[in-house]
């Protein structure tokens, strides 16, 4: 079984890619993650919401894309990627094939129930179900490939899959720049 890559995804670039200017601390942005052409890593390409609405680019080699704000270079507690914009990541890698992704959208699932933005809605075969905070009980829940169970990702791995993605909503020590 081949090892998961590290999950990084880079801090706030501090410039608009279609603009070429300084973002404004706390100015509404779009941040475009894509993955590297060797697939090793992702690139992180951020937008003032203004450029993007106007000019948004084509999506190649997209992996997801989600709203935020520029960070102020004086705090240093903000995570890289808050509970909401995972769970817009979540919701964009639902139905990829790529083993990578599914197993990355799986670990998101289950930091977005500790986040309590997600809720256990059981399991089934090779998947967890799970449904938003707060929706219905009747309603349909949302099927989460289980990698572990399919054989993809073994304890070791789902667990620094797990370490590395929840990094991602820890508060950052330095200057959020």
């Amino acid at each position: 079984m081949p090892a998961q890559p590290t999950i990084s995804i880079p801090r706030c670039t501090g410039r608009c890619a279609l603009e070429g200017r300084d973002l404004e601390p706390g100015e509404p942005i779009v941040v475009v993650l894509a993955e590297t052409a060797d697939g090793e890593a992702f690139e992180r390409t951020d937008f003032s919401a203004r450029a993007w609405e106007t000019a948004a680019p084509d999506g190649g080699g997209r992996v997801a894309m989600w709203r935020s704000t520029a960070p102020h270079p004086d705090r240093s507690a903000d995570p890289i990627i808050s509970a909401d914009g995972m769970l817009d990541l979540f919701e964009q890698l639902d139905g990829t094939e790529h083993a990578g992704r599914r197993a990355f959208r799986y670990v998101l699932a289950l930091q977005l129930m500790r986040k309590r933005k997600l809720e256990y809605a059981g399991a089934g075969e090779g998947v967890l179900l799970v449904r938003p905070r707060g929706a219905d009980a009747d309603a349909a829940p949302i099927e989460v490939h289980d990698p572990q169970a399919s054989g993809e990702l073994d304890e070791a791995a789902l667990a620094d899959l797990a370490e590395q993605v929840a990094a991602l909503m820890e508060p950052v020590e330095g200057p959020a720049a």
